[in-house]
């Protein structure tokens, strides 16, 4: 009669590795980030059959990102069954945020998104689009060395329009124009160019703040630096759009007629200026500006029915003052019966947030995809 061990070791011959990947993306995405489950549990939650779960936790286990935490605290009848969670030491993720003016920032991050270690590197004289690429690679290489574990992919958060092959096509912040950061990357770091995800600076905030904040899955998150900048959750899917330029709300004009852009009425360093000039009415300038912003986001939150607005940036701006003028003006002007009110709040990620978008990049890329590798 066939054992267990036998028809486990005759399964994992038979499936092709697309179903295996398929199903070993089904049981991570179920444990990430702290579930503890049992093998009998991810069969009822995933819809496997025991004998596939049971192949692919042993694989899993042996590759180091899966480890059991001791018997369940079932009290029904029989052996108790091993709980089982990812191990988030198991695996690396390098992070480079791209989006500060004067200074490239990168980190190591465990699969939740801690920090292992940090580097930066200050951009000084480096003014050509060459000097500032061999920055980049000098900061991979550099945290790459620092690595405690297997490296599950490289993640870069990057100003500008960014295409799906991990190309810069255009940004402001340094006038990069055509930068495949995924072909530089892959060619200086000796990896896969599968392992080297890119993204809109933006549109790695909001993975951070649904991953790692207090963000849900319909969810606007505004960027307020320079200029402004956005990303958008749907149904907790990133929408970029037909030209990869979603979000990018700092060019919408805000006077009817005239030439005055979004961003060019509520930056932190225009709003910062005019608190400094007239510290007397520092409330009334942010709630007005507030006031702006809300008026502005109601179009595309009525439009997707988002349920939540998150606004990212300094404190000296982004304070209650601000979010509240924000909320009541969005809420004024999508009110209606059949609408629940809409949360507007101040994103608590802080300067890591582009870091913790791009690590979340990877692991929607790499762990939620079953691609793995050793």
């Amino acid at each position: 009669m066939p054992t267990m061990t036998s028809n486990v070791k005759s399964l994992s011959k038979a499936l092709p590795e697309s179903v295996r990947r398929h199903n070993r993306a089904v049981l991570l995405h179920l444990l990430y980030p702290d579930l503890a489950l049992t093998r009998a549990d991810l069969a009822r939650a995933s819809g496997l059959t025991r004998v596939a779960v049971s192949d692919i936790v042993a694989d899993l286990v042996a590759q180091g990102l899966l480890q059991e935490r001791g018997p369940s605290a079932s009290a029904g009848p029989g052996k108790r069954g091993q709980l089982l969670a990812i191990n988030p030491s198991s695996r690396s993720i390098v992070t480079l945020d791209l989006s500060a003016p004067y200074i490239f920032r990168g980190a190591v991050m465990n699969l939740l998104g801690q920090v292992t270690a940090r580097r930066e590197i200050p951009l000084g004289t480096a003014h050509t689009q060459e000097a500032q690429l061999e920055l980049v690679g000098q900061l991979c290489e550099e945290l790459m060395a620092a690595a405690q574990a297997p490296i599950l992919g490289v993640g870069v958060a990057s100003p500008g329009i960014v295409n799906a092959e991990g190309v810069v096509d255009d940004t402001a912040n340094f006038g990069w124009t055509h930068v495949d950061f995924r072909r530089f990357l892959s060619n200086r770091a000796g990896l896969e160019p599968a392992l080297i995800s890119v993204e809109n600076d933006a549109n790695s905030e909001v993975l951070a703040e649904q991953q790692y904040g207090s963000g849900g899955s319909n969810l606007l998150l505004v960027h307020m630096a320079q200029g402004l900048g956005a990303g958008l959750l749907v149904g907790g899917e990133l929408v970029r759009g037909r030209n990869r330029a979603a979000g990018e709300i700092g060019q919408v004009k805000v006077e009817s007629g005239g030439q005055r852009r979004l961003e060019s009425c509520i930056s932190v360093p225009l709003l910062a200026a005019q608190m400094e000039k007239e510290p007397g009415r520092a409330q009334a300038i942010l709630t007005q500006a507030g006031r702006l912003l809300g008026s502005a986001l109601s179009m595309p939150v009525g439009l997707l029915d988002l349920s939540q607005v998150a606004i990212l940036g300094q404190a000296q701006v982004v304070n209650q003052t601000f979010i509240s003028a924000v909320e009541e003006a969005l809420n004024e002007a999508v009110s209606a019966d059949f609408r629940r009110r809409v949360m507007v709040l101040r994103s608590s990620l802080g300067e890591d947030a582009a870091l913790l978008g791009a690590c979340a990049t990877v692991v929607r890329t790499q762990l939620y995809s079953g691609e793995i590798r050793e």
